[in-house]
């Protein structure tokens, strides 16, 4: 989103700012690499309540209403596991561009939703998403780690800091867009 996919991970982010005061108090927002691993980790704080935000982050069919970069998102299962395969449609700077589809096993659990992509799968080599929820100060804390290492090439010194910033942008629109999806009044 990744997830969340969330989540993801290749646009320069089209949602913008809607000019409302943002409810939403960051205290961490990183964008870095491991190895050949994109990370992003973001901590915040939202206004909304943790019941709200979880049901947005677990409303999958409709996660290309909060980042438009996701073209799809459709659950099934297999195997008795829910599978979330998701596609996306970025652009890093005007650089590179292309559709990359992912596909990942959730685990739900109170206040907490991984997804681990499936190796061999869609375009992403390896890819892990934890989103941890929690009531606190009369709203939710956050937490989010994104992992992902694509499984197609692109020049990472050409690419890298269009790349950090279409992460960073896209992770707190996205987190934007849940809180006021999850908002008083929408929960």
């Amino acid at each position: 989103m990744s997830q969340p996919f969330l989540a993801f991970l290749l646009a320069l982010p089209a949602l913008a700012a809607s000019g409302v005061a943002d409810a939403i108090d960051v205290s961490k927002l990183q964008v870095g690499e491991q190895g050949r691993r994109y990370v992003v980790e973001f901590d915040g704080q939202l206004a909304a309540e943790p019941g709200a935000v979880m049901r947005v982050l677990m409303d999958f069919e409709n996660y290309p209403a909060l980042d438009s970069r996701i073209l799809l998102a459709r659950l099934s299962t297999r195997n008795g596991k829910p599978l979330l395969f998701t596609r996306l449609r970025g652009c890093v700077g005007f650089v590179f561009c292309r559709t990359m589809d992912r596909y990942e096993v959730l685990v739900e659990k109170p206040g907490r939703l991984v997804a681990t992509a499936i190796p061999g799968e869609g375009d992403v080599r390896y890819g892990l998403t934890v989103i941890t929820v929690e009531a606190r100060d009369r709203g939710t804390h956050i937490q989010y780690r994104n992992e992902f290492d694509p499984s197609f090439w692109m020049p990472r010194w050409l690419v890298r800091k269009a790349m950090y910033t279409t992460l960073r942008e896209g992770t707190l629109e996205m987190f934007r867009a849940i809180e006021m999806r999850a908002g008083p009044g929408n929960g």
